[in-house]
């Protein structure tokens, strides 16, 4: 069964820690504490800087693709898969596996891993606290792969990591160039919704989790062309902040193409903290640690972006 409605903003669960080399059922399953999360997503510097733009939260994401998809998507949950932790084989896909029967998957995406030979697992509900099913690599030393046929260029799933919070994004064309990197980082043993689109088409997807960890995904959705969405909005979005989070001073990347008019960084309480851009940088040494809210007011519109000082 495919479902088209996913979490907006996933809860927080724990989960005992697994295995160092591969997934196993012999995990308690966690409970809820109410606790809502989202991802703190960062651009690596590299690539053609093909992504448009990059949500945590499937309201934002379903919004900003309206135009692009008409409402509608490719959407693959996994629920027909084993009642337990199941190895499926080299890849999962429509063309059938062990984990579920030719023409049961949507069609149009693949999962394998960077293993060799390719070895893919599905989680069930449960089986290691989490809500829904989840894939990916068997191995926690290797990393997970999604390839499509045809290319979408809107992708948004959720994402779980095991041992360490920053899941590694790298997004390929279909002739396989890298055009665009990002680091997620949320919470371990947690769904957290991660989308985006790009004005180009997607050929794969790599999700290597850092330091070894057992990055997994489920709650699929792809497709759309997304070309027709206006040069001011792909302009906002290469204005990017970094690092992010801070412990001091917060860079700015702007295109020549675009000045900035008004610059104002925001605290919890809405108070303007008059913090200045000076050489495209903001000085948050002396402000408290802390989530703020960056506005920018440019000639190609307005960007707002959440920054964390720590």
């Amino acid at each position: 069964m495919k479902k088209i409605t996913y979490l907006l903003a996933l809860i927080t669960v724990t989960a005992f820690a697994q295995q160092e080399t591969s997934y196993n059922s012999e995990t308690v399953p966690s409970s809820n504490t109410g606790e809502t999360t989202i991802a703190t997503i960062t651009r690596v510097d590299n690539g053609s800087f093909a992504v448009v733009d990059t949500f945590t939260t499937l309201a934002e994401f379903n919004e900003a693709i309206l135009d692009c998809t008409d409402g509608t998507l490719q959407s693959e949950d996994f629920s027909n898969g084993p009642a337990a932790i199941t190895v499926c084989g080299e890849t999962i896909s429509s063309a059938g596996d062990g984990c579920f029967a030719a023409g049961e998957l949507e069609t149009g995406f693949s999962v394998s891993s960077s293993a060799v030979p390719s070895s893919v697992v599905f989680i069930a509900p449960g089986a290691i606290g989490n809500t829904d099913p989840l894939v990916g690599s068997t191995s926690f030393a290797d990393f997970t792969i999604i390839d499509f046929d045809p290319s979408p260029q809107a992708v948004a799933f959720d994402l779980w990591e095991n041992n360490d919070p920053v899941t590694t994004i790298r997004v390929f064309s279909p002739e396989g160039d890298l055009i665009d990197t990002f680091n997620a980082d949320t919470p371990t043993n947690t769904q957290t919704f991660f989308g985006f689109f790009a004005n180009e088409p997607i050929g794969s997807i790599e999700l290597e989790g850092a330091n070894g960890s057992g990055e997994l995904f489920g709650n699929f959705l792809f497709g759309g062309d997304c070309s027709n969405l206006g040069i001011q909005d792909e302009l906002l979005a290469s204005v990017t902040a970094y690092p992010n989070p801070t412990a001091g001073q917060l860079s700015l990347t702007i295109p020549s193409s675009i000045s900035v008019e008004k610059v104002s960084l925001i605290d919890i309480t809405g108070k303007n903290t008059q913090v200045r851009l000076v050489n495209n940088t903001l000085d948050m040494s002396s402000l408290a640690t802390g989530v703020y809210i960056l506005k920018l007011e440019t000639s190609a519109g307005t960007s707002t972006q959440r920054v964390i000082k720590q």
